[in-house]
C-alpha cells in the first residue's frame, strides 16, 4: 500500500485516483454481468466449447473480484491514513 508523505503524493490525489477506478470498475462489473452467455453460443465448437467457456469466465470473474478488493484495500488503507483534523 502506499504510504502518504509530505514528498509523496498526495492523499487527496490517490484517494481520487482509487476512487475513479473503484466506480470504473463496479460500472465494468456491472456490465460484464450483462452480457448473455449461454452454451447455445458455443455448441457448435463441439463438447469443449461450452465447457472451456464456462471455465474462462468463472477465471475472469475471479480476476474481477481481485481487483476490486486490490482497489478496496488501497482505499481503506488511505481511510486509514486520512489527515486528522
Amino acid at each position: 500500500m502506499p504510504t502518504v508523505h509530505l514528498n509523496g503524493t498526495s492523499h487527496k490525489m490517490l484517494t481520487h485516483g482509487y476512487e475513479d477506478a473503484y466506480f470504473a470498475l463496479k460500472t465494468f462489473t456491472k456490465a460484464f454481468g450483462h452480457i448473455e452467455f449461454n452454451a447455445r453460443d458455443y455448441y457448435v465448437q463441439g463438447l469443449e466449447g461450452w465447457p472451456a467457456a464456462v471455465d474462462a469466465r468463472i477465471e475472469m470473474n475471479e480476476k474481477i473480484r481481485d481487483l476490486v478488493k486490490y482497489v478496496e484495500d488501497h482505499l481503506e488503507s488511505l481511510a486509514d491514513q486520512a489527515p486528522k483534523n
